[in-house]
């Protein structure tokens, strides 16, 4: 029996043969770290959800889900350097690009509402808890709308936006990875509430807050799933901080962030997300009430003026 070469294909399969051929490498390769590490936190939840047993240890299972949010963000890592990769090297290919939205749909889709849906499932099942009770169908609910919005909004980022750098400046719409890393911050902040080295977070919160953080866990996963879909505007935070100029306070405000991320990460990552998430819904309205204010100016014509008269 031999074996069929490539010849004897008709052209249009071996177009496609060829196609498969040009994968670039290097950045995929940082894409599936991506992917790779997205799996891991899907993994770390799966066993706090196979430990959070009654009885159970509650410094175990916390650990679990505190590794899951710190494996999203090593993730966030890697979609960050993917495409810069692939820029630098040459290599952006409609491959890579649709490589790094099943990344994304996994790492930033996916992980955080299975996190947060676990997280919260957990929590209500503890026996002393009465804050929170039992709604296990709002709670698919919630981290449904939340993996159902992040894939629209990964389509439509692909179907939107282009190759050019402009296109990546400003988000129409929550960044999946902006809204995973909200989830994963605040999930990060509740696994510090029985650790006695976090006191800035313990000083600022309470120790009896920190059950409201997975108390407002759906409401967040389905708010944040909407923000996602919407069209309101969210600019690329690195190429805002990093490019042109800016002010001193500006400045200031900035290592004030960092030398808080240096003692307490949790709580400087919570202020951060939490604050982008803000920031995009004020800019969103500022441009709409603009707009309509500029709309009403064109729309009042003045009076017209009484020609003057030639005797």
């Amino acid at each position: 029996m031999t074996t069929p070469r490539i010849d004897d294909f008709p052209a249009v399969r071996r177009r496609g043969l060829r196609r498969l051929k040009d994968v670039p490498v290097l950045p995929s390769l940082v894409t599936l770290g991506n992917v790779f590490f997205g799996f891991l936190a899907i993994a770390k939840v799966a066993d706090a959800l196979r430990l959070a047993q009654p009885g159970a240890s509650f410094g175990t299972v916390v650990g679990l889900f505190e590794t899951a949010s710190i494996l999203v963000f090593v993730a966030m890592v890697f979609d960050a350097l993917d495409g810069r990769v692939a820029r630098m090297t040459g290599q952006t290919t409609p491959f890579g690009a649709q490589l790094d939205s099943l990344a994304d749909m996994v790492t930033f889709g996916v992980a955080p509402a299975f996190l947060g849906k676990v997280l919260v499932d957990w929590h209500a099942q503890i026996d002393d808890n009465r804050l929170l009770p039992l709604q296990p169908k709002l709670f698919y609910a919630a981290a449904a709308v939340y993996v159902l919005c992040a894939a629209l909004r990964l389509a439509r980022f692909n179907v939107e936006t282009g190759a050019d750098e402009e296109d990546h400046r400003e988000f129409k719409g929550l960044p999946s990875p902006a809204a995973a890393a909200v989830v994963c911050s605040l999930v990060a902040l509740f696994c510090t509430s029985h650790d006695g080295e976090t006191d800035l977070g313990r000083w600022l919160l309470g120790h009896d807050n920190f059950d409201k953080i997975v108390i407002a866990m759906p409401g967040v996963l389905a708010l944040l799933g909407l923000l996602m879909v919407s069209r309101v505007p969210y600019p690329h935070a690195m190429s805002a901080i990093l490019r042109g100029r800016h002010s001193m306070p500006f400045l200031a405000g900035l290592v004030v962030v960092i030398v808080i991320a240096a003692v307490e990460w949790q709580f400087a990552m919570v202020v951060c997300t939490l604050g982008y998430v803000v920031w995009g819904m004020l800019v969103g309205l500022y441009r709409v009430v603009t707009r309509h204010r500029d709309d009403d100016d064109v729309d009042e014509d003045p009076a017209p003026r009484p020609t003057p008269s030639r005797n």
